[in-house]
C-alpha cells in the first residue's frame, strides 16, 4: 500500500476518521493524501456575472487549501512517535472542483492510492453507506478498498476483522487482500459465508472458495456460515457477539450486494452499527 487517501469535508466526523486512520498509516508503511472537493459552481445571494464567479472560486480554493494544511499538521502530530523503523509517512493534500464520484478514479490512479478513508455522517457507518450519496459515489468509482469510520470508533487495537462473502470467485481477491493486511496489523480474520434462504449457491464456486480457504492454513483465520432472510441483522449481531473491530464487505455493482443491502429492509437492522466498515470492490485486482 503506497498511499492512503483521506477524504474530508472538515466536519468533526471527517477529522476523527482521518486521525483514526493516521494511527495505522505507519504500520502500513503508507503515505497520506488529504483530499477535499469544493462546489463545482458557486452559491451566491445575487448572481452578478463573471467576476463574482471567479472571485468565489478563488475564495473556495484558498479556504480549502488552508484547512487542508491545518489538518495535515494535526495528522503529523498524531503520527509522531508511531513511525515503524526508518519509515516516516509523508502527508500531502489536494483540493479539487466537482463531484467526488467523477474525480475519484483519476485521483486514485494518479496518486497510487491503496485505501480510501471517509467518515460517516451519522451514528451508523452502514446507514451512511446506504443513504449517503457521497459515500456511494466514492464506492462506485473506487478501484481500491474504501474504509468508512463512524464517530468515536477506533482502530488502534484491531484484533478481529469479519469478512462477509457470497461465494463469488472475486471474493478470493478480498481474502488475499485481508491476509496481507493482517500480516501488517496482526488481526484475526473471520470469513463468513452469507447466503439468503431463497438464493442457491453455485457448488463450483462454493468448492473453489472453501478449497482456497483450507489451503491457506493459518491459525489466525476462521470460517463460518450464516443463512436466513434477515441476513444483515444476523451479520450485525455476529460482529457484536464476536467482538469484531471491523466489518468488511465485497461490493458487487449488481447481484448479491444490492440484494443484501435493500434500502427498505436494512435501515433499522443497521441502526446500531458502530464499528468501522471496509468495502472492497469486486473487480479489484
Amino acid at each position: 500500500m503506497k498511499t492512503i487517501m483521506m477524504l474530508t469535508d472538515f466536519s468533526e466526523n471527517a477529522d476523527h476518521a482521518a486521525k483514526t486512520a493516521a494511527k495505522v498509516a505507519p504500520q502500513l508503511k503508507a503515505d497520506i493524501l488529504l483530499y477535499n472537493t469544493y462546489y463545482d459552481h458557486p452559491i451566491l445571494p445575487t448572481y452578478a456575472g463573471g467576476p463574482w464567479v471567479v472571485e468565489e472560486f478563488v475564495f473556495r480554493k484558498d479556504e480549502s487549501t488552508a484547512k487542508l494544511s491545518q489538518l495535515a499538521i494535526q495528522l503529523r502530530h498524531v503520527m509522531a512517535g508511531i513511525s515503524q523503523g526508518d519509515f516516516k509517512p509523508k502527508t500531502d493534500y489536494q483540493c479539487g472542483e466537482g463531484s467526488l464520484g467523477k474525480n475519484i478514479a483519476m485521483i486514485i490512479q494518479d496518486n497510487k492510492v491503496g485505501l480510501v478513508v471517509i467518515g460517516s455522517r451519522t451514528d451508523s457507518a452502514v446507514d451512511h453507506l446506504i443513504f449517503g450519496s457521497d459515500t456511494m459515489d466514492v464506492i462506485d468509482h473506487s478501484s481500491c478498498p474504501v474504509l468508512i469510520i463512524p464517530p468515536k470508533a477506533e482502530m488502534s487495537a484491531l484484533k478481529k476483522v469479519t469478512l462477509a462473502i457470497a461465494f463469488e470467485l472475486t471474493d478470493i481477491n478480498a481474502i488475499s487482500y485481508l491476509i496481507d493486511l493482517g500480516k501488517q496489523l496482526h488481526f484475526h480474520l473471520e470469513i463468513v459465508h452469507v447466503s439468503l434462504l431463497n438464493k442457491n449457491d453455485d457448488p463450483v464456486k462454493e468448492n473453489a472458495i472453501i478449497n482456497h480457504i483450507n489451503a491457506i492454513k493459518q491459525d489466525n483465520i476462521s470460517y463460518l456460515e450464516i443463512r436466513g432472510n434477515d441476513v444483515v441483522k444476523r451479520l450485525n449481531r455476529l460482529c457484536k457477539d464476536n467482538n469484531s473491530d471491523l466489518l468488511v464487505l465485497v461490493h458487487y455493482r449488481e447481484g448479491f450486494f444490492s440484494d443484501l443491502f435493500d434500502r427498505s429492509t436494512t435501515a433499522a437492522a443497521l441502526d446500531n452499527q458502530h464499528i468501522p466498515l471496509m468495502v472492497i470492490p469486486s473487480e479489484m485486482k
